[in-house]
């Protein structure tokens, strides 16, 4: 039976003599400091610059497109004679114009998440030059009988050229096109007064579904936060492997070639207390820095915050994530712990590290899929069931929890634990694989010791 002070005493060490390492310092600590900020700020004057952007599009043949009609004024007294209705009804039966004095009618200049403003530029001829010379992002071609096309209940054509394979031009295309469909819909609702039919006759039946009560920024957010929520737990892995890979290594690989291994073995302390104090530590180390990284997050999403007006992240569900990712990060400790103690030196533990990432993204990336679910089968799955568990308490659902999964999501990550620590224990009392020189010789080699 290990001795809990003695395991406690050994952690502690390790803890200390990792936050005494300044690369340690840096990569766990430091560098997340420099990385959010610069990440959200060049994030945010990404959108700023788009925001302000300018796309300028050459409209060809304007006069030909509907002009704006003179508003006939009713007096109060004609208005109560129907008046007004009239004139309402004269108006839903005038095409709308697209170009007013040389710009875009502003009621169809729908807002897009691409960003930018369309300006109007008043061309004789069509010129893909001005594409070339990029004195125009984009090419509106009208032809000269649109107008009478319209009133005889046909389909004009209306052109659209762009650069090819410029990202420029593929945005104003982008808006340009959302423009004039929001145009051809108004369209669409004179040309269908004109026949007698309610604006809605081509829609026989309405759909109402969860989406279309919100606002447009209010979908935005929760697509958004929907992403989130698949992402974090994706992120909270990456954060603890790397916080676990090099202390991992350097607690077993490091001190062979320091010389300190020795030193410990020697020590009163049982081999399986010392592999559990430097499990703790690697512990430790993982969890402390996906918890580093979650804070630094809060900092940066509380700033960003201010300019929005919903909640990105659900801090009681971010709460109960972090608490499901302490058994994963005691997997990736033991996993670690078991490869770096086989590793000669740190050169080869990093090496031998690489499995690590082999195993746990595909099964991360996995578990990330469309319509992926904490269920009978997945609960099971080492890795994946903890991030599917970590997705379902972060994400704002109404029906009932899936507690009946989670013994199976502990069971089957306190196995994989409980088989890797048995693993690293083994090595650790094999003094073959603690001994053994820098460029061995002869025989192949195994996870547990050398083949003879």
């Amino acid at each position: 039976m290990p001795r809990w002070s003695v395991v406690r005493l050994i952690a502690n060490r390790e803890v200390r003599d990792q936050l005494r390492d300044r690369r340690t310092l840096f990569l766990i600590l430091g560098l997340p400091v420099v990385m959010y900020p610069l990440f959200v700020g060049i994030g945010l004057l990404f959108v700023a610059a788009i925001k302000e952007k300018v796309f300028v599009v050459a409209v060809v043949g304007a006069h030909y497109l509907p002009q704006p009609q003179p508003e006939g004024v009713a007096s109060p007294v004609a208005a109560v004679g129907g008046a007004a209705a009239a004139v309402a009804e004269r108006q839903a039966r005038t095409f709308p114009p697209l170009v007013t004095d040389g710009k875009f009618n502003a009621r169809f200049l729908e807002n897009s998440p691409d960003g930018g403003s369309l300006t109007v530029k008043l061309i004789d001829a069509p010129d893909e030059g001005l594409l070339d010379r990029r004195e125009a992002d984009a090419i509106l071609v009208v032809p000269a009988d649109f107008v009478a096309k319209l009133d005889r209940g046909e389909r004009p054509v209306l052109q659209v050229l762009g650069r090819e394979g410029e990202e420029n031009s593929k945005i104003a295309v982008r808006r340009l096109t959302g423009t004039i469909h929001a145009w051809v819909e108004r369209l669409k609702d004179a040309r269908f007064a004109r026949a007698g039919l309610s604006a809605d006759f081509d829609s026989p039946v309405e759909v109402r579904d969860p989406q279309s009560g919100k606002a447009a920024d209010k979908k935005v957010f929760d697509e958004l936060r929907d992403v989130l929520v698949k992402t974090i737990p994706f992120l909270l892995v990456m954060w603890m492997l790397t916080g676990a890979i090099y202390p991992a290594i350097d607690m077993t690989a490091g001190e062979k070639e320091r010389g300190t291994m020795e030193t410990l073995l020697i020590s009163p302390a049982e081999r399986i207390e010392i592999v559990l104090g430097k499990f703790a530590a690697v512990v430790t180390m993982g969890f402390g820095t996906a918890a580093w990284n979650v804070t630094l997050m809060l900092l940066v999403t509380a700033a960003v915050q201010v300019y929005f007006p919903h909640t990105l992240i659900y801090l009681p569900g971010l709460a109960m994530c972090m608490l499901a990712a302490l058994p994963l990060a005691m997997l990736i400790a033991a996993s670690t712990l078991a490869l770096g103690i086989f590793a000669r030196s740190t050169k080869e533990g990093n090496y031998y590290m690489v499995p690590m990432f082999f195993v746990t993204l595909p099964l991360a990336y996995w578990s990330m899929s469309p319509g992926m679910e904490l269920d009978e089968v997945t609960s099971w799955i080492p890795v994946a069931n903890a991030l599917l568990l970590q997705q379902r308490l972060m994400a704002v659902r109404t029906d009932p929890f899936p507690w009946q999964h989670v013994p199976a999501v502990v069971g089957s990550l306190a196995l994989c634990v409980g088989l890797t620590l048995w693993a690293a224990v083994r090595q650790f009392q094999r003094e073959s694989v603690l001994f053994r020189e820098a460029e061995g010789s002869g025989g192949g080699w195994s996870l547990f010791g050398r083949k003879k």
